[in-house]
């Protein structure tokens, strides 16, 4: 059953997910989250050669079912997620991204073991306003509750409202659901199969169970495992988008695409990941502005690579 939702949702029908020309886009993973050996190993198809073949995948389908060793519908869902971690490029060339994580020659996370790679990969999809529910729940969603019945329910009236054009609620449904477990550990009990392994970043512990069923909680707060430098790469990012120099604190936390909304930040550790940004790296300047207005003023010029370098740099 659809339930109506009340007026205030369609006040946040602003930024990305409230232009006129917006697409959403709810499916293309198959249902299947990501799996351990899947980038590395697209990664290291592309190095081989094979970019044609993986693009070609239905025709293909043989070659590449042998070649990944799994059923054609989670080879389309490697496609999927190879192009939304950004390790390539829709016609399968290998970012630089890619490269660097992910290269069987020399790279800094070859078998994704690390924690850093989880919340860079986190970052690329959930600041992508292309995805539409791993978009809207990062950078729209109010509550820190996660109810699947009502999430599917403001996702199809939003889309009603905006005219999006061939709205399935049951497209949708299976899309929250791959975003839950993408974020989830398994539930399943008994034989470890393909389907019960979970996807890498169930590790970063963004979203928990609760004790009601269908229901989930996103974890704002400090995050331990997300480094000062992942942090700045991620700034660096966001700020590569805006029109300009100074940003305010408030901008930083609560904005679209922002570090505060996808690592799903609170106030005091915002403050000290700029607090040590300013002392360690030199590269930005947070201090009180007019009226004592927080801002953050990018006072060097670095390459994203050098900041995906300093990621990986061991800290002493």
């Amino acid at each position: 059953m659809i339930l109506t939702t009340n007026p205030p949702i369609y006040n946040m029908l602003r930024g990305p997910l409230g232009k006129t020309q917006y697409k959403p886009k709810f499916s293309g993973h198959d249902t299947f989250p990501f799996r351990y050996a899947w980038l590395p190993k697209l990664v290291n198809y592309l190095e081989d050669g094979k970019a044609k073949v993986i693009k070609e995948s239905e025709k293909e389908r043989l070659q590449t079912i042998t070649d990944f060793g799994v059923g054609l519908n989670m080879v389309k869902s490697i496609k999927h997620w190879s192009i939304a971690t950004k390790v390539c490029d829709k016609n399968f060339n290998l970012t630089n991204f890619g490269k660097q994580l992910f290269s069987k020659k020399k790279s800094f996370d070859p078998y994704l073991e690390r924690a850093e790679t989880l919340w860079l990969l986190h970052w690329m999809i959930s600041s992508d306003e292309t995805l539409t529910t791993w978009y809207y729940i990062f950078n729209y969603h109010q509550s820190i509750i996660i109810n699947k019945e009502t999430l599917i329910n403001d996702i199809i009236n939003i889309g009603k409202f905006s005219k999006w054009k061939g709205l399935s609620p049951n497209t949708i449904k299976r899309d929250i659901d791959c975003f839950i477990r993408t974020y989830t550990f398994s539930q399943k009990k008994g034989e470890i199969t393909e389907d019960s392994i979970e996807c890498p970043l169930s590790e970063l512990g963004l979203i928990n169970s609760t004790y009601t069923k269908g229901e989930f909680e996103i974890q704002r707060g400090p995050k331990l495992t997300l480094s000062d430098q992942i942090f700045e790469f991620a700034l660096n990012d966001y700020w590569s988008k805006q029109k300009n120099q100074i940003i305010t604190f408030e901008k930083l936390m609560y904005d679209y695409s922002s570090p505060g909304k996808v690592f799903q930040l609170d106030e005091k550790s915002m403050e000290g990941y700029l607090e040590r940004l300013e002392r360690d790296s030199k590269n930005f300047i947070f201090n009180k502005g007019p009226g004592g207005l927080k801002q953050i003023t990018k006072v060097n010029k670095i390459s994203e690579n050098q900041l995906l370098i300093n990621c990986y740099k061991k800290v002493a």
